[in-house]
């Protein structure tokens, strides 16, 4: 075979193909195995999961040379191999705020299932992963070798030229560019900074955890009556900025959906004994951003926050 489409065709699937009863029948018996624990869900069979079923089960792929991205890979399409891994699956569906639903098992024995909007995942020993949008294009991925992308926990780290010599007018400076970044590639409005400080360049004792409101009128406007505010709470902890870090959060607003609500973006100063006025910009996302349209905001966040310090981001992915 010269090519990943070839794979799918050898294996048997043509456009319009339907499993029909053979299919549906292996679905009643995945959905047929009951829970090994109270509090876990057992199967449903939704939509996405019996279209899927339809048009693949029974196919057998095999994997296209040596692979493009990674070792390639075949697998099978048969629910009943994943039917008792009720416990991996549904951490899966929560971690990605969807169901999903078992469709068969890779040759390396990862795990490989459908979500309710038709993206196909995978789980192994190396983690979990997005194969592809659609069913289709995950399982030309494997047989093809395309590097799959991790869902995990990401974070991003920018170190930020000092504009100003007050660290809190910094701090504070910096983090309302993470408001507007996020503002602007629609992930939340946020209504306060949470501001932090802890002693010993941040390995002492936390003195000073408060939010403290967005004021009213733009972005713009908004670094003076903030710094006003905050300046006060810090000397009433009796901190001082020379000996202590500072921390400035976006604050996510309560009632935020997942997984908007997992992402923030802080500023730190004060930190590095070494660099006392060096400024440090972050941004984490949760897991779940890691496909569909909260993967692109997070990701032309990134970008803004790339343009603003003028520097690409130091990534850190916290695999699980």
């Amino acid at each position: 075979m010269s090519t990943d489409e070839d794979a799918l065709t050898a294996a048997g699937w043509h456009p319009g193909r339907d499993a029909g009863d053979r299919a549906m029948s292996a679905a009643l018996m995945t959905t047929a195995v009951v829970p090994p624990a109270t509090g876990i869900r057992g199967w449903e069979l939704f939509p996405a999961a019996r279209r899927a079923l339809r048009e693949f089960f029974g196919l057998v792929l095999h994997p296209v040379a040596e692979g493009a991205d990674v070792a390639a890979t075949g697998c099978v399409i048969d629910p009943r191999e994943g039917r008792h891994a009720l416990h991996a699956l549904r951490a899966l569906g929560d971690t990605v705020g969807e169901d999903v639903f078992p469709l068969g098992r890779t040759d390396a024995d990862g795990l490989i299932a459908v979500t309710e909007s038709g993206r196909l995942l995978c789980v192994d020993h190396g983690g979990r992963w997005l194969l592809g949008d659609t069913v289709a294009d995950g399982l030309r991925a494997l047989a093809r070798g395309r590097a799959p992308r991790r869902i995990t926990p990401r974070r991003w780290t920018w170190a930020v030229p000092v504009m100003h010599e007050d660290p809190l007018e910094n701090a504070v400076r910096t983090a309302l560019v993470g408001v507007y970044a996020l503002h602007h590639r629609q992930l939340f409005d946020a209504r306060a900074l949470r501001l932090t400080v802890t002693a010993l360049r941040g390995i002492g004792a936390q003195v000073l955890d408060r939010a403290v409101p967005l004021p009213g009128g733009s972005l713009d406007e908004f670094a003076a009556p903030l710094v006003a505010r905050m300046r006060p709470l810090i000397d009433a902890e009796g901190a001082h900025l020379r000996s202590c870090a500072l921390t400035v959060t976006v604050s996510v607003p309560e009632g935020t959906p997942a997984p908007y609500s997992s992402v923030s973006c802080a500023v730190r100063v004060g930190h590095s004994a070494a660099a006392p006025t060096a400024t440090e910009l972050s941004l984490a996302a949760g897991a779940g951003t890691a496909f569909g349209r909260p993967w692109e905001a997070v990701q032309g966040c990134v970008r803004d926050l790339d343009r603003y310090t003028g520097r690409v981001a130091d990534r850190v992915v916290r695999p699980r």
